[in-house]
C-alpha cells in the first residue's frame, strides 16, 4: 500500500506532520478530515521498496524497537503514544515511516500485527505470529520483551558470522586490489621496455606483455572495465537467486555444509521454541518455522511436518523417517521433549548448543581458508613473476653471449 506524508492542523489548533498508508491522496485526505484534521497537504511518498538497493531495517534496529516498545507498554503508555516515542529515537528513516503508520493506524483501532504485516521485508512472519498471539491474549508487553531478547541474539549470531569471515574476506580484497595495482603500475612499464627490445620471448609471456602494454596504452578503459565488473558483481549478491546458488555450491563443500547445517538446526529449534512459548499453535509454528530454514532440501522437507502431524504423527516420528536430512541428536532430542512435554524447554536448549558449535566451526572453517587463501595467492602472483622475470633472463643471457663473442 502506497505511502503518504501529510500536514494537517489538529484539533488543537496546531501543525502536525506525519506518514500514513493508504489507497491515494483521497482516501487519505478524507481519513483525516474523519478525525477532526484539517488538511493543508497530502503528498506520496516514493520509498524505493521494489528496488534491490532499498534499505532494510536492520536486525538491531528491530531489536531495539522490540525492547522500547516493551518498556513503553510496561510503563503504561498505548502503542500509539510508544510508537511516537520510540519513532523520535531511532535513526533509520524506514522505521519511522513503519512507526508513522503504526501510530496512526492503533489510533484508528487498528491492530500491530497487521500493520507490521504490510512491511513483510523487515517483519518476517516469526515476529508477526509472537506479536498477534500477545494481542489476542492480552500480553503484548511480554511478546515485545520476548522478542528483543530473541532478536538481540539473533543479531549476537550474525556479528559472530560475519566476524569469523572477516579476515578471509579482507585478505581476499588486499590480494585483488595488489593484483589490480599490478596490473596498471608494474606490468605495462615492464611490458613496454621488454617489447621495445624484439626478444624471442615464450608465447604465455608474450601474451602478458602484450596484455600489460595493452592496459598501458587504455589505463582509464581497463578501470572502467574493472569498475563495470565490479559492480556486477555486487548487484548480483544482492539478488537472491544468486545467493542462493552460491549457498547450494557451498552446502556441497564439506566443511561448509556442516556449517550451513548447524546454523539451519540452530535457526529452526531457537525459532520453534520461541512460537511454541508464546502460545503459536504447533501446526502454524512448525509451517512457520519451515520458511526459515535457508537450505531447500531441508526446507521442502520441513514444510511436510504441519499436515503430518495434523495427521496425529509425533514430530520425532516424522523426522526419523527421512535420516540424514536433520542431524539424530536433534531428533532424539525432541523425542525427549515430546515425551516429557517440554518441548519448547528441550528446542531452546538445543539452539544453544547448535549456536556454540557454529561459533566453534567457524574458527575451524577460517583457520582452514587462511592457508588455502594464502597458497592461492602465492601461485597467482608467482605465475606472474615467472612471466614478467623469463624475458629478464633472456636480456641477461644474450649480453653474456654478445660479450663472449
Amino acid at each position: 500500500m502506497p505511502l503518504f506524508r501529510y500536514k494537517a492542523v489538529d484539533t488543537k489548533g496546531d501543525v502536525v506532520a506525519d506518514t500514513v498508508t493508504g489507497d491515494d491522496r483521497e482516501s487519505v485526505a478524507a481519513s483525516l478530515k474523519a478525525d477532526k484534521f484539517k488538511v493543508l497537504s497530502v503528498k506520496e511518498v516514493k520509498s524505493g521498496s521494489s528496488s534491490i538497493f532499498a534499505k532494510r531495517v536492520s536486525l538491531a534496529e528491530k531489536a531495539n524497537f522490540c525492547r522500547f516498545m516493551a518498556t513503553m507498554l510496561h510503563a503504561g503508555l498505548s502503542v500509539s503514544e510508544g510508537a511516537e516515542v520510540v519513532k523520535q529515537e531511532t535513526q533509520c528513516e524506514k522505521m519511522k515511516i513503519i512507526l508513522s503508520d503504526l501510530s496512526y493506524e492503533t489510533r484508528r483501532g487498528g491492530s500491530v500485527a497487521s500493520v507490521l504485516a504490510k512491511y513483510k521485508d523487515d517483519f518476517d512472519p516469526v515476529i508477526l505470529a509472537i506479536i498477534k498471539v500477545g494481542e489476542e491474549s492480552g500480553s503484548l508487553d511480554k511478546s515485545f520483551e520476548y522478542l528483543a531478547v530473541q532478536l538481540a541474539g539473533s543479531y549476537e549470531m550474525n556479528q559472530t558470522i560475519k566476524g569469523s569471515l572477516m579476515y578471509p574476506i579482507v585478505i581476499i580484497i588486499a590480494a585483488v586490489g595488489m593484483g589490480i595495482f599490478m596490473l596498471i603500475w608494474v606490468l605495462p612499464r615492464i611490458a613496454s621496455s621488454f617489447l621495445k627490445l624484439n626478444l624471442e620471448m615464450p608465447k604465455a609471456t608474450m601474451i602478458v606483455m602484450r596484455f600489460g602494454y595493452w592496459i598501458g596504452e587504455n589505463t582509464l578503459l581497463f578501470l572502467g572495465i574493472i569498475a563495470v565488473l565490479g559492480t556486477g558483481v555486487f548487484i548480483a549478491l544482492m539478488l537472491k537467486p544468486v545467493r542462493q546458488m552460491l549457498l547450494d555450491i557451498g552446502s556441497k563443500i564439506g566443511p561448509i555444509r556442516r556449517v550451513l547445517n548447524q546454523i539451519d538446526v540452530a535457526r529452526y529449534a531457537r525459532t520453534l521454541s520461541i512460537l511454541l512459548k508464546r502460545g503459536v499453535s504447533i501446526v502454524d509454528a512448525l509451517d512457520i518455522t519451515a520458511e526459515t530454514l535457508s537450505q531447500p532440501k531441508m526446507r521442502d522437507f520441513a514444510k511436510q511436518f504441519g499436515e503430518e502431524v495434523t495427521k496425529g504423527t509425533l514430530l520425532s516420528e516424522v523426522l526419523e523417517k527421512e535420516k540424514g536430512i536433520f542431524p539424530s541428536a536433534m531428533v532424539q532430542t525432541i523425542k525427549a521433549g515430546e515425551k516429557t512435554g517440554m518441548l519448547d524447554k528441550v528446542l531452546a536448549e538445543m539452539a544453544d548448543f547448535y549456536e556454540s558449535e557454529v561459533t566453534r566451526s567457524l574458527k575451524r572453517l577460517t583457520s582452514l581458508l587462511e592457508p588455502v587463501i594464502i597458497l592461492a595467492i602465492g601461485i597467482v602472483i608467482g605465475a606472474m613473476v615467472i612471466l614478467t622475470v623469463a624475458p629478464i633472463y633472456n636480456v641477461i643471457g644474450g649480453l653474456q653471449m654478445s660479450a663472449q663473442n
